[in-house]
Order: structure tokens, then C-alpha cells, then sequence
């Protein structure tokens, strides 16, 4: 494996490289652009799920590749075709050529070539990075990509408060154009195995999982999730710059702020997803980003610093919880070959965002313009997609439950009860199970005594202190 160092650390450079131009295309900085190209509520909804539909066709990789020929090339084709594109912004925006149709296209066919890449490039790594190796190897270089992409971060919306807005959007999308090319250059110099390159003739049958009521389970949960996050994500910052209009720098520096205590949360998060359960961490992670849609439906722009200080550390929370715990989950519960289920669920998910970004793009052209009073205080019409969004989020945490995964039971000392002197042990269970349908009815006959419930109590105590010792 000494061989393939040098791939090892120009994918490192790589995630780097392509993080710094990847985060122009998120958040305030791409709704920003969107606008300048004159793009509606709907066109921004669309553009911003265009990543997560375009996983759809990940089913059609390996013939992709037996078409190219070479897993290599047609990594480096794919790369080269999806991240040149963005060269052209710059040039529409010296010449002031505007148009939603512009940045529409150029991000459905980045999103579309992209989705190879990413299939392509798992399977190719997995070949250069021995598994003894991987955790901290990506870890390693997930942490890279979050240093670059916090620096560009800062550098983006530093331009964008620049008195020229042209020539800071021209600043902007130029770095963007820059890391775009060096990213699919990096990939280009990349060095893999003879039998990593061997084309695979195994053909998915994603109706394959269906089958699983387990997944299946899963697969609703995925639909809703997805469709919740599709629905209201790209009003969050269409609230913050085209309603409110909050300085670019202090979003940014919110951004910053995320960023930065979420490199820390992962690694926390790995060592409770490995004790507890990756299930728990994402039911965590969901109830957490449930705050966000609220927090945005009281804001205002008398109280936007606040709330958005807040929500930073909060979303920090939130989402390496959620990034960490969901493919985790994904890879737990799929049955071999993988390969179905990974397809299946980005199918699914692909299919939820469709609806989701139609849905909410729909209903925010017609809200754009709408102001709403409730008990006297007034509310934008956008602000109701995050009223929406925080209902369809509680729904997905509740369909979570159903999905069968391994659970451990959080275990705490009760320091606020009067046994706390004790250090008896006490266990909880997040309350998720109080939704899950079709659960056997107890009568009120069948329920035992408290005396019985209290003897059963003591009498597991015993025994979970009899096996602390033998441990």
C-alpha cells in the first residue's frame, strides 16, 4: 500500500480543493448568485436539490464505465465535465449576461456528471486505503476540507461585501473556477490498482430491498426526511438575503462558526454512535435540527443576530450528528449485495427531493410577496414553508422508530434524585417508542403491581451490577 502514498495525499489535497469552490454552491453565497442570475423562489428550490436527484442515477455507473472503458477515465471525464462548467460564471457575469436558465443548467449538468464521480471514485478508494486505515484516514482528510472550506467561507462573503457587488461576485466565482479545475486535475494524477480498475458485471435490481420490511421501513423514513429537507432548505437563506437583507460577512462568520465546532462534534459523535447506536445519534441529530425552522419562524430583523448565533451551534449539533449517523445506518441495516440498497435508498431519496423542492418552490412563488399578521405581529408568507418543514421533520424522528437497528440504552447516574448518593445506575431510552404504530394494546388488568415493578427494577439493578464486576 506504500504504492498508492501519493494518491493517498493528493486525495487529501483534492477534498480540499474541491470543498473550496463545493461551498460556493451552498447556503447564501449560491442564493446570493441565483439572484444575480434573476432566479425565482422556484428556479433556487430545484437548483438546490439538483445534488440529491441527481443520486437517482447512480444505478447507471457501471454502464458508464463499461461504455468509457476504465474506471480511471471515467472518473477523470466525468470530474472534468461537471467542474469546467463553472468556469463560465465569470464570464456571464463580465459580460452581464443574466439569466435563471444559465445557473440552472450548468448546475443540473454538474449535479448530473457529479453523481458518477462521487460512485466512482468510493469504489476506487476503497482500493488505496487499507480498512485499518480508514477511520483515521478520513477523518484526516475530512478535516482538511473543513479548514479550506471554512477559509473560502470567509473569503467569499468578505467579497460579497465588497461597495462593487460585480466585482466581488466576479471575485467569488473566479476562486470557484479556480478550485473546480484543480480539484479534476488532482483527480486526474490519481494512481489505483489493476483490480480495482476491472470492470464489475453485476447489474442492480433496486425493487431487490423492497422486499426487506425492515428497509422498507427505512426507505419511508428516507422519503420523508428528504422530502422535509427539500421542501424548506433553500428559504433559509432566501429569508436571510433577499428579505431580510443580513450582512454577508456576519452569515458568513455564522458559517465559520458551524463549521468549526462541528469538526470537534464528529469525532464525538463516532465514539456514541459506536457505543450507543447510530440510530440513537441520528434520532438525536433530527430532534435537534427541529429548531431550526422554529428559530427562523420567530426571527425578524430586529432579533436576527441572536437567533442566528444560536442556530449556528445548534445546526453544529444537529448535522454532524445527522452526517455521521445516516450512511452509518444505511450501511447497518442493508443485506448483501449492498450495492441494491445503496441504489434503493438513493432512488428513494433522489424521488423525495423532487416533490419536496417542486412542492416548496411552488408554494414560496406564491407566498414571496405575502404578509401574514397573527395576534397583531406581522410574519412573512415565507416563514409559514418553515412552519411546514418543522411538522414534517417531528413526522420523519417518529417514522425513525420503526426502522429495527442496534440500541443501547443511555445510561446515567441520577444526580437529581434522592438515590443520587447511592450512584445507583439509571437507564433511559429517548421516547421515540411511545409513536411506534401498531403496538400491542395492554389492558388496565394486565398491567403488573407497582410492588412487582419495584422488585423487578431492583432485581435488574443486581444483575447489571453483577456483570459491571465480571467486566
Amino acid at each position: 500500500m506504500t504504492k498508492y502514498a501519493k494518491t493517498r495525499v493528493l486525495s487529501i489535497f483534492e477534498a480540499g480543493s474541491y470543498n473550496a469552490f463545493f461551498i460556493g454552491t451552498q447556503g447564501f453565497i449560491f442564493t446570493t448568485l441565483a439572484l444575480y442570475f434573476n432566479a425565482s423562489p422556484l428556479f433556487i428550490s430545484i437548483m438546490t436539490s439538483f445534488p440529491i436527484i441527481a443520486q437517482m442515477f447512480q444505478i447507471f455507473s457501471s454502464r458508464i464505465n463499461q461504455i468509457i472503458g476504465s474506471k480511471k477515465k471515467s472518473l477523470v471525464i466525468n470530474a472534468f465535465i461537471s467542474r469546467t462548467l463553472f468556469v463560465l460564471l465569470p464570464v456571464f457575469i463580465f459580460f452581464e449576461v443574466r439569466s435563471e436558465y444559465i445557473i440552472l443548467i450548468i448546475i443540473l449538468l454538474f449535479s448530473f456528471f457529479g453523481t458518477f464521480v462521487g460512485n466512482t471514485w468510493t469504489v476506487l478508494i476503497k482500493s488505496v486505503v487499507p480498512f485499518e486505515q480508514r477511520g483515521k484516514y478520513f477523518g484526516l482528510r475530512n478535516i482538511f476540507s473543513s479548514i479550506t472550506g471554512i477559509i473560502m467561507l470567509y473569503l467569499y462573503s468578505l467579497f460579497l461585501e465588497f461597495p462593487n457587488f460585480k466585482t466581488g461576485l466576479l471575485l467569488v466565482t473566479s476562486f470557484m473556477a479556480f478550485f473546480s479545475i484543480l480539484s479534476a486535475v488532482l483527480l486526474m494524477k490519481h494512481e489505483f490498482p489493476e483490480e480495482s480498475e476491472k470492470i464489475s458485471s453485476f447489474n442492480l435490481n433496486i425493487f431487490v430491498p423492497f422486499k426487506d420490511r425492515n428497509f422498507r421501513n427505512f426507505l419511508v423514513f428516507m422519503f420523508v426526511w428528504s422530502f422535509a429537507i427539500e421542501f424548506a432548505r433553500p428559504y433559509f437563506s432566501y429569508y436571510e438575503v433577499a428579505i431580510l437583507n443580513i450582512n454577508y460577512q456576519f452569515l458568513g462568520n455564522m458559517g465559520i462558526l458551524t463549521s468549526v465546532i462541528s469538526i470537534f462534534l464528529y469525532l464525538l459523535y463516532g465514539a456514541v454512535a459506536d457505543r450507543f447506536g447510530s440510530k440513537n445519534v441520528l434520532s438525536l441529530g433530527i430532534l435537534l435540527s427541529t429548531f431550526s425552522p422554529m428559530m427562523y419562524f420567530l426571527m425578524n430583523a430586529s432579533n436576527y443576530r441572536s437567533i442566528l448565533f444560536l442556530n449556528a451551534i445548534f445546526s453544529a449539533f444537529a448535522w454532524s450528528a445527522i452526517n455521521l449517523a445516516i450512511f452509518n445506518l444505511l450501511l447497518e441495516i442493508s443485506k448483501e449485495p449492498s450495492e441494491n440498497y445503496i441504489a434503493a435508498n438513493s432512488f428513494i431519496a433522489g424521488s423525495a427531493a423532487i416533490v419536496g423542492s417542486l412542492s416548496g418552490g411552488f408554494l414560496a412563488n406564491n407566498l414571496k410577496n405575502v404578509e401574514i399578521h397573527f395576534m397583531g405581529d406581522p410574519y412573512h408568507g415565507i416563514q409559514l414553508i418553515f412552519i411546514i418543514g418543522f411538522i414534517i421533520r417531528i413526522i420523519s424522528v417518529i417514522l425513525l422508530t420503526e426502522v429495527e437497528a442496534m440500541e443501547k440504552p443511555i445510561r446515567y447516574k441520577g444526580i437529581f434524585s434522592p438515590e443520587a448518593a447511592l450512584f445507583k445506575r439509571r437507564e433511559i431510552n429517548l421516547p421515540f417508542d411511545l409513536f411506534k404504530r401498531n403496538r400491542k394494546k395492554i389492558k388496565k388488568s394486565e398491567l403488573p403491581s407497582p410492588v412487582d415493578v419495584e422488585r423487578e427494577d431492583e432485581n435488574q439493578e443486581i444483575l447489571n451490577d453483577a456483570k459491571e464486576d465480571k467486566e
